[in-house]
């Protein structure tokens, strides 16, 4: 083995060292390859990777943040201008030529950038150092003594916005207004700040969106000055907050509160079209609905549930901001633009404001094909989709798939069907009894009713799963990054018309009663979602955290004993003479993403969940059960072979043996982009899942406190994924380097590597996590 090792090791060395010396083919004799840039800084509280993007030239990017991979394949390319040729260098990246000339303006932004900071005094320098046709840059930042804000004042003449922004006298503590954020109202200069030009430019946001929520329309951002004081003080400044005088008819209203006059609503608005024939209009609390076709297409009073902006009211950016979220909420509506027009009547500011509602496809029908891989069996589905996005003229959406599926086992034999239906019923708002909805509007509600059929026919079993849900969905009131799903109730019903005697005969009796049984399951549940991905752009570092609660059974059980009905032979309540679980569920879930450079990142993962039976079961029911392995979890096994515990699979070991009621999942991922639309991942996988009692047939799977991270399963491996934006397909390739399912020092499966025995591979959509 140890030969191995070292062939490994010298084709490894023999392939850098090839890489080392095709990395200059296309560098001119008389340039240098821009090879490594360093930055020594002293500034604190501003890491090095900060700076990085203001540096007006880097190297070729690498992989892993190793290997100039793009440059590599660019250099494989021969130098005669072939089409073959042409196509490898369009797949790669051309060398980056060092450039002294950009090396200045480099120096020249740096100081830019601390000099805006407060750093009146940076030094910055660099150093440039060649060796065999390369070029390394170092450059050095010297930050010497900040300047900081030694007394800020506020110098505003115009008393109408000193009293709204303060409340009367200069630097009085800030007026408050109902439903503004304290991060808003928090202003953010103050005495011993550093002076930065960022946190300057920050205020005059802060105090140009506080006022535009309480009406001031022509009050601009421009508007507001700072002088700035620095003669009398060794690095301190005396700043003061004034206002520039106004330079139109309009900024000279800058001190006037716009009210909201007439709001029309032009419904199916075509931005094309040059003039819009409306046919006719009704007017419903106060708006102007106005229509082309013989009556509105969506209800008068779903459009003024969902506009913000209302006559008389205060001209307000965050209700404009709300009436924008609102529409494109409705999936009725492809696209919203809002107008205004400023006008005065008898001394009044006011606006009228036009709200252009473009509309979506009302209708439509569409095919499916894919493949399929469910819990790591591959396969091939087709599915047809019909989609209805207006309904009721509420923007309500009714959905309605049919789906089937031919599937192979992960081994690919024994192949098995599939097929089901769903509906699906949206509504966008809080479908409450006897509560006003219109109270919750700013939640962006939306309220579905769902029905579907499921059908399966394996080789272990057939089975019909019927399921109904009333759920709700909304947005945090002033988070627009939450999310958060009640589901009032849901109802299963799980029906085996056919189980396989042999299969069944392998199953403790606990699972046979309990988990592979007709039985209902009705509960309800809540999640929380949060995620800062969908708001900053790909090169910004992102995190999400996710954790639900799921109950079921309780209301039944609490039903049941107090009509005092009979059990059933196994000592269990019925519903409809079909026994129905009875537990409790909890799970939690967090990513990390660090974005390294714009090829490369590292996400961290760790999840989870609990879930316990009681009452009315003994066991979960499968379908609740968690399992480890596959794609998405510890990639060195396959899904359902790892675990409980450190169970031991033998000949009777089904898939039902090796579920649980505990699972830990923590993943460590390097993401490397390669070429074109391929990229690279190198991943570390650990985890596992217990059972909350010992039950029969899965021995040492319960989890205990003393010895469960001994029972931490480990994995390695490395992924090829093609990122094609709208999806991604995923293959990952792992090795087994911990295995609790062995005893002594062969659970260390790292140090003695058996390829056939410890190697897993997955192909999977979209990442793991």
């Amino acid at each position: 083995m140890k030969y191995k090792y070292l062939i490994g090791l010298n084709v490894c060395l023999l392939l850098a060292g090839l890489t080392s010396c095709q990395s200059t083919k296309f560098v001119p004799q008389d340039k240098y390859l821009l090879d490594k840039i360093s930055i020594e800084s002293d500034v604190p509280n501003y890491p090095v990777s900060q700076i990085r993007p203001y540096l007006k030239q880097q190297p070729n990017l690498k992989m892993f943040g190793l290997f100039k991979s793009t440059l590599w394949i660019y250099n494989l390319s021969g130098k005669k201008d072939t089409g073959f040729n042409r196509f490898i260098r369009r797949l790669g990246d051309a060398p980056i030529i060092y450039d002294p000339y950009l090396q200045d303006k480099t120096e020249n932004e740096l100081r830019k950038l601390f000099f805006n900071m407060g750093y009146i005094n940076v030094e910055v320098s660099s150093e440039a150092f060649s060796h065999d046709r390369k070029m390394n840059l170092v450059y050095r930042i010297q930050g010497n003594q900040p300047y900081r804000i030694r007394h800020y004042t506020t110098d505003i003449s115009d008393t109408t916005i000193r009293q709204e922004v303060f409340g009367g006298a200069q630097n009085d503590p800030m007026r408050t207004i109902s439903g503004e954020t304290s991060v808003l109202r928090t202003p953010a200069l103050h005495d011993s700040l550093l002076f930065d030009r960022n946190a300057l430019d920050y205020e005059r946001d802060r105090l140009t969106t506080l006022l535009h929520n309480r009406g001031y329309y022509a009050f601009s951002k421009d508007r507001i000055m700072f002088d700035a004081d620095t003669a009398l003080n060794a690095n301190a400044v005396d700043l003061t907050m004034r206002l520039r005088p106004p330079t139109d008819s309009l900024t000279k209203l800058f001190n006037r509160q716009f009210y909201y006059d007439r709001v029309k609503i032009y419904l199916d608005y075509n931005p094309i079209e040059t003039v819009y024939t409306a046919n006719d209009s009704v007017n419903y609390k106060g708006y102007t609905i106005v229509y082309q076709h013989k009556k509105p297409s969506l209800r008068p009073a779903v459009l003024a549930d969902n506009c913000f902006i209302e006559p008389s009211e205060l001209f307000s950016r965050q209700n404009e901001d709300r009436t924008y979220s609102a529409f494109s909420n409705m999936r009725a509506l492809n696209n919203i633009q809002i107008q205004y027009e400023p006008k005065l009547r008898n001394d009044s500011t006011l606006l009228d404001a036009s709200l252009l509602l473009i509309p979506a496809k009302k209708q439509s029908v569409s095919v499916s094909l894919e493949g399929t891989n469910t819990a790591g069996d591959l396969g091939a589905a087709a599915a047809i989709n019909y989609t209805h996005r207006n309904l009721f003229r509420g923007s309500e959406t009714f959905n309605l798939r049919v789906r089937g599926a031919y599937e192979a086992m992960s081994n690919f034999s024994n192949p098995y069907l599939e097929y089901g239906s769903e509906a699906s019923f949206h509504v966008p708002k809080f479908v409450l009894p006897f509560l006003r909805t219109s109270a919750f509007r700013r939640l962006r509600p939306t309220t579905e009713f769902a029905l579907s059929y499921n059908y399966q026919s394996r080789p272990e079993y057939d089975r019909t799963l019927l399921s109904g849900g009333w759920r709700y969905q909304w947005q945090g009131k002033n988070q627009s990054a939450v999310r958060h799903r009640f589901d009032l109730i849901n109802v299963d019903y799980v029906y085996l018309p056919r189980k396989d005697s042999t299969f069944m005969n392998k199953l403790p009796v606990n699972a046979q009663y309990f988990g592979y049984t007709d039985q209902f399951i009705v509960g309800m549940s809540y999640s929380y979602y949060y995620s800062t991905a969908e708001f900053l752009n790909k090169r910004s570092n992102a995190h999400s955290w996710r954790w639900s609660i799921e109950s079921a059974g309780n209301a039944l059980y609490g039903i049941s004993r107090l009509a005092d009905r009979e059990k059933n032979t196994r000592g269990v309540y019925q519903l409809l003479n079909t026994p129905f679980a009875q537990f409790l569920k909890g799970d939690f879930d967090f990513t990390y993403n660090v974005i390294l450079d714009p090829r490369n990142s590292i996400v961290w993962h760790i999840g989870g969940g609990v879930g316990v039976p009681y009452g009315n079961s003994e066991i979960l029911p499968f379908e609740k059960r968690y399992y480890s392995g596959g794609a998405n979890s510890v990639r060195a096994w396959s899904v359902r072979e790892l675990g409980p515990g450190s169970y031991q699979p033998n000949a009777s070991t089904t898939f039902y043996h090796q579920t649980g009621d505990i699972k830990l999942d923590a993943n460590l991922e390097y993401r490397s982009h390669f070429i074109w639309k391929l990229e690279f991942a190198a991943f570390i996988d650990a985890g596992n899942i217990w059972t909350i009692k010992g039950y029969e047939g899965q021995e040492n799977g319960r989890f205990r406190f003393d010895s469960f991270y001994k029972e931490i399963a480990l994995g390695y491996g490395l992924g090829i994924r093609f990122d094609f934006d709208y999806f991604l397909i995923r293959f990952d390739f792992a090795e087994k380097a911990y295995n609790p399912a062995k005893r002594g020092k062969d659970r260390w499966a790292i140090l003695h590597p058996n390829f056939g025995e410890n190697f897993a591979w997955h192909i999977a959509v979209g990442y793991p996590f």
